[in-house]
């Protein structure tokens, strides 16, 4: 499974194997690399309030060194990023100050894979905030994150049993807030409309995004999907500890 060739944040790319800083790993410091059957973390955060800014930001650190650089740098990098985003000398239009949350759920899809699961709160001025769900996924043995072209053998398969089963999904449980035109745009089998996903025993949970497939006061939706509905396409059933018949 290839590791990615970068950190895709707020339209910017960062290299995958950009240095990390060490200071970034200071949470880290007494760890020891631990077996994925102990599925063991500590949080860590990044914490700025003062002037025009008010910045909260956990992350999970396992213990093991590759996926602890990868998530330390993440995080870092959407402190960084939404920083240099505000300009340097006046607060939002409504005189408010810009807030920045980040917080997180763990699940596991077996011992040897896990997903970060992150929602992303913004406040830079406008009517609303925003609210965005990232998704972080990892095998445990290599260390590498996953892409969604990491857990199938046929990506363009997989994608249109999603669009399927997402589409059916939403559209028995949106109720008065479905949108035809949104819900089919937001669920084509395209992978971008399936980067945010969490791995779990049973299958994979996709996101989908405010707005994504349904006007914003329906805020953001998921889909919880049985692995069944994408074995044609070949998963990799060794991430949820599954063997192949």
């Amino acid at each position: 499974m290839a590791a990615p060739d970068a950190l895709r944040l707020g339209g910017q790319q960062y290299p995958a194997s950009e240095r990390v800083n060490p200071e970034l790993l200071a949470p880290l410091a007494g760890f020891q690399d631990i077996s994925p059957a102990e599925q063991r973390f500590k949080d860590a955060s990044i914490v700025k309030s003062g002037g025009i800014i008010d910045i909260d930001v956990h992350y999970p650190v396992f213990g093991k060194v590759l996926i602890d650089q990868d998530i330390a740098l993440w995080a870092h990098r959407v402190v960084e990023t939404f920083t240099k985003g505000l300009g340097d000398d006046h607060p939002n239009p409504r005189q408010a100050r810009n807030e920045l949350r980040a917080g997180y759920t763990v699940s596991y899809a077996s011992p040897r894979s896990l997903t970060v699961t992150y929602e992303i709160w913004t406040y830079t001025g406008g009517i609303h905030g925003n609210n965005d769900i990232i998704t972080l996924s990892y095998d445990m043995e290599s260390g590498q994150r996953l892409l969604f072209e990491d857990l199938v053998v046929a990506t363009d398969t997989a994608l249109e049993r999603l669009a399927d089963y997402c589409s059916k999904t939403l559209r028995n449980t949106l109720g008065e807030d479905l949108d035809e035109a949104m819900l089919k745009s937001g669920t084509a089998p395209e992978l971008d409309n399936y980067s945010s996903f969490s791995l779990f025993p049973a299958g994979l949970r996709v996101h989908f995004q405010p707005y994504q497939v349904a006007p914003f006061v329906a805020g953001a939706q998921r889909v919880d999907v049985p692995l069944e509905i994408i074995l044609d396409a070949g998963p990799h059933l060794e991430l949820w500890g599954r063997k192949r018949r």
